[in-house]
């Protein structure tokens, strides 16, 4: 038992590391996309010439941005959730149905782990339209959001699990 105590201090201890990693690098992002869409309204409006390349930069922003927040989202409860039918249980029938749904979520989150690495490796083919850069660069930050949301994953299972047999 203390050796798994051990593994979900260092568990939720990385996760929160990586939570702040990722709320860094979306704040950024969104600066930085919001810095580049100024700029292209300004050339676009004022100057009457738009830079062929901030569009599809700004919109690989925006990629990131989202796919660093999912698993914070996800870490702190701020996902969509029915609460209507979660009212209707309560005590340790609620951390069984919430356990049923981090389940099913966990399947989901390797399922889209898998098919992303497929879909970053399909994307070393190809190359960014304006910029030159591999689509599956950009794509990278799919496989890295669902193997956070994976971990997350675990933490709230245990977490549950602790609920239930405590």
């Amino acid at each position: 038992m203390k050796i798994f105590n051990i593994f979900v201090a260092y568990l939720i201890k990385t996760n929160d590391y990586l939570q702040k990693i990722a709320s860094i690098i979306a704040g950024v992002l969104i600066g930085l996309m919001t810095f580049v869409i100024l700029y292209m309204v300004f050339f676009r409006y004022v100057i009457n010439d738009t830079p062929y390349w901030s569009e599809e930069v700004a919109r690989c922003m925006m990629l990131w941005m989202t796919f660093c927040v999912l698993p914070v989202s996800y870490r702190i409860g701020s996902n969509v959730s029915l609460e209507i039918l979660l009212k209707k249980f309560s005590g340790k029938l609620l951390n069984f149905v919430h356990i049923c749904i981090h389940t099913i979520i966990l399947v989901f989150i390797l399922n889209f782990f898998y098919h992303s690495l497929n879909f970053v490796k399909s994307g070393m083919g190809s190359r960014a339209m304006s910029f030159d850069l591999q689509i599956g660069y950009v794509y990278l930050i799919l496989p890295i959001s669902f193997m956070f949301m994976f971990l997350v994953s675990v933490e709230l299972l245990i977490n549950l699990f602790k609920k239930i047999f405590n």
